[in-house]
């Protein structure tokens, strides 16, 4: 039972949730627009249709005060669910609304707290890597009935998604999939998923290795050379060939600058699921549908629209290939300040994953970068660090927080990985009160 995985405090608060959820038959549900908020509103929808509740399922991207606020007031008396997100949000809202039941991870201020905010947090569970969005979805929909154990390939979906596996899963993550995933076939392989083990490395973004991904080229040189046969499915690379291109590209990333967080991603203890996808191809799926803002193909899809299968998949390559091409222009244009390294995203709304790979993979490792996406009226912001930085005192959801109040804006996140949204014209400035800010978290005792 999921009431003996967690704690009594966290029970109470999802029985108060349950009473929610048993008494409205019409309810609306806002997910934060990436893999892990996608991952968990599947998991959500299945929910209310397995209790014959009618929904009607949005999603999120802007989560300013303006931005939360107006989504909200769209439909002011509709009691709402929102997932991965609204936690550090409700204090925006003025006037009466109808309830809100928020199941969220991330950071938030005390002035949100009310007994249907659920956030990770408030139970000593490590927000940024034990429990994502996908994570308390899951957990609250085994609260109404341990017959949902069958949705945990979308909870663990959101934890890579939120690259929660990095390392291997830890905490309420961990705890979850060994109770309820232990009948799921696993094996320990390379981190690359394709038709073909050509296919898998031209379209690799995680890992990103120079000159390899994106290159047809230059993957069918290195293949050559290793004598490894490139229409090989991945899965199917004899333990020999695996020892030789893993040793390779362990090498390559590690000449490119690449961290030992990011080389310990090279290879990854997979599981499979009878859903016919593997972990990490079904997160890379619903991530890369999401990013193309076609949050609702692979919804509809494991709700049981078959027919959207192809275009599902055609979708992540489609991504997998743009973003390849914006890390690469976005890795030719990094600007360094003292604290910090930053760039302008070359398309729309890629600034998060950009910065992600580029952090991971490319990067110096001892600055945060920040992305922006520069809109018509405001300006979107996202920032990456490592885990060696947080050790070091690196708070981004601090930075995110309070450098963009400074230039009229707001944002918030996580420790290693945090966003935001100033206006327009205000990078500038914005980014030198920043570099301020991350300077002294870094390096604390430097002026005293």
């Amino acid at each position: 039972m999921i009431t003996d995985l967690i704690s009594k405090e966290f029970s109470e608060s999802l029985e108060k949730g349950k009473s929610f959820f048993l008494k409205y038959d019409y309810v609306r549900v806002l997910a934060h627009y990436d893999g892990d908020g996608t991952s968990a509103s599947i998991i959500l929808t299945k929910l209310l249709l397995r209790n014959n509740k009618k929904f009607h399922l949005g999603f999120i991207k802007d989560l300013s005060s303006e931005g939360f606020s107006k989504r909200i007031m769209e439909e002011p008396n509709l009691p709402t669910i929102v997932v991965d997100a609204g936690s550090d949000q409700l204090k925006f809202l003025k006037g009466d609304t109808a309830e809100i039941l928020v199941l969220d991870h991330h950071f938030y201020s005390g002035e949100s707290k009310n007994e249907l905010n659920i956030n990770a947090r408030d139970f000593g569970i490590d927000g940024t890597r034990e429990a994502c969005g996908a994570t308390m979805a899951f957990v609250f929909a085994l609260f109404i009935s341990e017959e949902n154990a069958d949705l945990l390939p979308f909870m663990v979906s959101g934890a890579i998604a939120d690259k929660q596996d990095l390392g291997s899963f830890r905490g309420l993550n961990k705890t979850l999939i060994e109770k309820y995933g232990k009948n799921v076939e696993k094996k320990h392989v390379l981190n690359l998923d394709g038709e073909s083990i050509l296919d898998a490395l031209v379209y690799s973004v995680d890992p990103f290795i120079k000159n390899i991904s994106g290159s047809l080229e230059g993957t069918r040189k290195v293949l050559e050379k290793l004598s490894i046969n490139p229409e090989t499915k991945p899965e199917d690379l004899t333990r020999e060939d695996t020892l030789k291109l893993g040793s390779y590209l362990g090498y390559v990333l590690s000449f490119q600058g690449a961290h030992s967080e990011a080389m310990s991603y090279l290879e990854k203890d997979e599981m499979y699921f009878n859903n016919g996808f593997s972990a990490s191809l079904l997160a890379k799926i619903i991530d890369a549908n999401s990013k193309n803002g076609d949050n609702n193909i692979p919804i509809e899809f494991f709700m049981g629209n078959n027919s959207l299968k192809n275009e599902m998949i055609s979708n992540k390559r489609k991504y997998e290939t743009r973003l390849i091409d914006y890390i690469t222009r976005s890795y030719k244009s990094i600007t360094k300040e003292k604290n910090l390294q930053f760039f302008y995203a070359p398309g729309s709304e890629m600034a998060g994953a950009i910065s992600g790979q580029l952090m991971l993979y490319l990067l110096d490792q001892d600055k945060p970068v920040i992305g922006f996406n520069v809109g018509d009226d405001s300006t979107l912001i996202s920032s990456r660090g490592n885990r060696r930085m947080v050790e070091r005192g690196l708070n981004l959801s601090k930075v995110m927080k309070e450098c963009t109040e400074k230039v009229g804006g707001s944002g918030g996140g996580h420790d290693i990985a945090a966003g935001g949204s100033i206006p327009r014209g205000m990078e500038r400035q914005f980014i030198e009160i920043a570099d301020e800010m991350i300077g002294k978290q870094l390096n604390p005792n430097k002026n005293e």
